[in-house]
């Protein structure tokens, strides 16, 4: 019996329709004075089942389990053949190569190793000029907060006692970089920052952690208590990279009371 196959895979292949969507990041490393911009594009990714769909389409004489055998033993001798230092080009496709990855502080040192691919030119010139970018759109990057802990009462109630650990969650949080730093600022009831930065008493930079989802450091003592504060977070930091962006990133937590 011929088999027939779920068209649902047809029909998100016909949906994509050679389309992509591009967001914009500033370039913080550009050198140039001029505002510079690099994409990141998102994409519909086809699943392994929706792979083997396809080929089974253009091999109608091989069932679904002869090809499955034959992708298994091609990733197989892909990996071993990487493992033992090759590079392994495929036809027009393109190569599979190891790469090394980061740098190093010694002369003598060894850096990290990953796996790149580069396609072939006939390849990426065919399959890109034929994709639409259907959508280019603006995403400045941020730092975000999503919560505030006591680690001493492994509480995140909005109180924090001045000289004991706490801990920040969330995105792009890592200080680092020109400017940078943890500050706490007073607010009113309202939870809106007094004064000017003249009066924010600045965190000591011996972070316990200090990436790019959490940060854990030590409340100043001298505080005062039963007073409002916010936390001030500013960083130049580009994730773990050592290079800085040439712009701060900024975020304020809600406000907390601290106590003694």
């Amino acid at each position: 019996m011929e088999k027939k196959f779920d068209n649902s895979f047809v029909n998100l292949r016909e949906e994509a329709n050679g389309r992509v969507s591009v967001k914009l990041q500033p370039n913080a490393l550009s050198k140039s004075d001029s505002e510079q911009y690099y994409g990141k594009v998102t994409r519909v990714t086809y699943s392994n089942q929706n792979i083997l769909d396809m080929v089974a389409e253009e091999l109608p004489d091989m069932t679904i389990g002869k090809i499955t055998d034959v992708m298994t033993a091609y990733t197989t001798v892909l990996r071993k053949t990487l493992a033992n230092g090759y590079a392994c080009k495929f036809g027009t496709l393109g190569t599979f190569y190891i790469a090394s990855k980061g740098t190093t502080e010694s002369a003598n040192g060894k850096t990290e190793l990953t796996i790149k691919f580069t396609p072939e030119k006939t390849m990426r010139d065919s399959v890109v000029q034929k994709i639409e970018i259907a959508e280019s759109t603006y995403v400045a990057p941020k730092m975000t907060v999503d919560s505030m802990t006591d680690i001493a009462r492994n509480a995140a109630d909005g109180v924090l006692k001045s000289g004991t650990s706490v801990s920040i969650r969330g995105n792009n949080l890592r200080i680092g970089g020109a400017e940078s730093g943890i500050w706490c600022a007073p607010v009113n009831d309202e939870g809106k920052l007094t004064g000017d930065d003249s009066n924010w008493k600045k965190v000591a930079q011996d972070f316990f952690l200090n990436t790019s989802k959490n940060l854990i450091f030590t409340l100043p003592e001298d505080l005062e208590a039963e007073a409002k504060y916010c936390f001030v977070l500013k960083t130049r930091c580009i994730g773990y990279s050592k290079r800085e962006r040439k712009f701060i990133l900024q975020a304020t937590t809600p406000s907390f009371k601290v106590v003694a």
